[in-house]
């Protein structure tokens, strides 16, 4: 997405954080080194400033229970505003400070912690503007260096800038420049940080990529729009130097265009193309071992133009954020992608895109505006109805304003559901998030289709077009799931589902290439265990659970490196865990 209201991409009454004192304040959760092996279902959070919203958003079932890793977008012009501010001890800035708040919150609840940067500060700017511009040589590199040792111990991946595919991102810049100040020289600073002792194990990537057709592309890329990021792809894999610095390559996901990711409807039709595509690249090149993960990633939910009538009952609206989050989740997870999240909440982007609404945390904005606040379902804090941006510096005095006319304005009547705080496609996003286990270490197990290693799916209940299936090996509570969405499923008919007992020798995952060798682990032939399954629909206007069945063994046994379980009327979203016994 390429809007100008990003540079306050901010949750202004959910995501806002404390401008409080500099350090690594905050109980740690004693947690796991993170590698690309590792699953993760999280949210795209952007603090604000305001200490009593903080603390309520981090207690939010969406972050503390369901979310196992937290994006923050660095804007370094905001971080660095003046090279005083490159002092993180004595002159941090109060846009890194909420950030550097957000990220102990993080901590505390076992959540991880991806940063993303972008942008640059005037000092630092060959052209002397604040912005989307290059930065003088070298200066890139230092700031990396600065955030990686601030940062160290508690953030474990870092996206090197953010669109450069397109000009507008980095102005004055080209490919090479990108590629050799950005790419390379940034990714080893922060490596350099994080080897140097004590060692700590860290995920670089590179840029996401605009899924922007007509934007100009970055000089020195062919064409534009899915032209140029199949040039931008081409031009990072054959420089290997770089490769050998980064971990992945990154990729916007998202339902711009026709709902699905569309860009030239040709080399990438949708967003899962894409995906196909950069594997593809990479595998001619003998790149098993690098990765793709998820840059910036948004579903519209309102009634504006940017939002897209998918389902064809002639309205825009949170029924068709739903079914787009069941695809596009269910493709990309189902692929390989081990990372995705969604913006954590509405801001005063004129792309609606949050998961949950804004809530009146303390108050104010009732006492304010007592007409743009609704009750709440569950007894919480009030429903804020407005696209709002804040105007103030703290909870007792900001001014709560709506966007102006051209911000794609919304209200009660744009909401399926009022008194829910969260928008409907949240319920979707909430069942494919147990994939990743929340706090809980969990690595990518079998993979559909790969042969040896797959999740199979046979019975009289398999059915409908849209089909997905995934598995994942929680390590902290030495268990499998297994995630199974069937359009089809009606709870007329029966699902026999097997998985490898053992983590297996992968094709992109688990493999001689991981970090951590984690083949093997899992359950051994003859040992026992125990199968426990849910299977639902999720109401379309709701988001409640309807006609729940639950299923379940209470004793097997392992035979043939087999995991096994027969569901009876099995419905459209069904989650199986596999737990030991022994």
């Amino acid at each position: 997405m390429h809007l100008p209201t990003r540079t306050s991409f901010v949750c202004l009454l959910l995501s806002c954080l404390a401008l409080v004192a500099v350090g690594n304040e905050g109980f740690a959760r004693e947690g796991y080194d993170w590698t690309t092996d590792h699953m993760q279902v999280g949210v795209r959070w952007q603090p604000f400033g305001l200490k009593g919203c903080d603390e309520y958003d981090a207690n939010r079932p969406l972050m503390a229970e369901h979310s196992s890793y937290a994006q923050f977008w660095v804007s370094w012009n905001a971080a660095e505003p003046t090279e005083k501010h490159t002092d993180y001890q004595k002159n941090m800035s109060g846009y890194l400070k909420a950030i550097d708040h957000a990220v102990n919150l993080c901590a505390e609840r076992g959540v991880k912690v991806e940063l993303v940067t972008w942008h640059c500060p005037a000092w630092a700017s060959e052209s002397g503007k604040a912005g989307a511009w290059r930065p003088k040589v070298g200066k890139y590199a230092e700031f990396a260096t600065r955030l990686a040792k601030h940062f160290k111990g508690r953030v474990g991946a870092y996206q090197l800038y953010h669109e450069v595919n397109l000009q507008g991102l980095i102005n004055g810049a080209d490919i090479d420049f990108v590629m050799a100040e950005i790419f390379l020289r940034g990714g080893q600073a922060i490596r350099a940080v994080y080897d140097a002792k004590p060692k700590k194990q860290v995920i670089v990537s590179t840029s996401g990529t605009s899924p922007c057709e007509p934007c100009p592309a970055l000089k020195g890329l062919k064409g534009r729009g899915a032209v140029a990021v199949d040039d931008y792809y081409n031009h990072l894999i054959a420089n290997k130097p770089l490769m050998a610095v980064v971990d992945a390559l990154n990729m916007n996901v998202s339902d711009h265009f026709n709902g699905y990711g569309m860009m030239d409807g040709r080399l990438i039709p949708n967003v899962w193309s894409q995906f196909d595509l950069a594997r593809g690249k990479l595998d001619a090149a003998n790149y098993r071992s690098k990765k793709i993960l998820s840059s910036e990633s948004w579903i519209v939910w309102d009634g504006s133009s940017n939002n897209h009538d998918v389902n064809a009952d002639g309205k825009r609206d949170e029924r068709d954020a739903f079914d787009k989050t069941v695809t596009i989740f269910g493709k990309m997870l189902e692929r390989g992608l081990n990372t995705i999240n969604m913006p954590w909440c509405d801001n005063s982007s004129s792309w609606s895109m949050g998961l949950v609404k804004r809530v009146d945390y303390n108050g104010r904005v009732k006492k304010l505006k007592p007409e743009w606040v609704v009750p709440s379902n569950d007894g919480g804090p009030g429903i804020v109805t407005r696209k709002l941006s804040l105007r103030g510096g703290s909870d007792t005095t900001f001014q709560p304003v709506e966007v102006g006319k051209g911000g794609h304005r919304f209200t009660e009547k744009n909401y399926l559901n009022p008194g829910d705080p969260n928008h409907l496609h949240y319920y979707v996003w909430r069942w494919y998030s147990q994939i990743a286990g929340g706090s809980d270490e969990v690595i990518r197990h079998a993979v559909a289709g790969e042969r040896g290693n797959g999740v199979t799916a046979f019975g009289n209940g398999v059915s409908g077009s849209e089909q997905y299936k995934m598995s994942s090996y929680n390590r902290t509570k030495k268990s499998f799931t297994v995630l199974l969405y069937l359009s089809g499923g009606a709870g007329t008919g029966y699902v026999d589902v097997s998985i490898p007992s053992t983590i297996q020798d992968g094709k992109y995952y688990n493999n001689e290439f991981s970090k951590t060798d984690f083949r093997g682990e899992g359950f051994k032939d003859g040992s026992k265990y125990q199968v426990r399954v849910v299977t639902k629909d999720i109401n379309r206007v709701t988001g409640a659970d309807e006609k729940v069945s639950v299923q379940g063994s209470k004793e097997s046994v392992v035979a043939n490196g087999k995991l096994t379980f027969r569901i009876g009327a099995a419905r459209k979203f069904t989650t199986i865990e596999f737990l030991p016994l022994d």
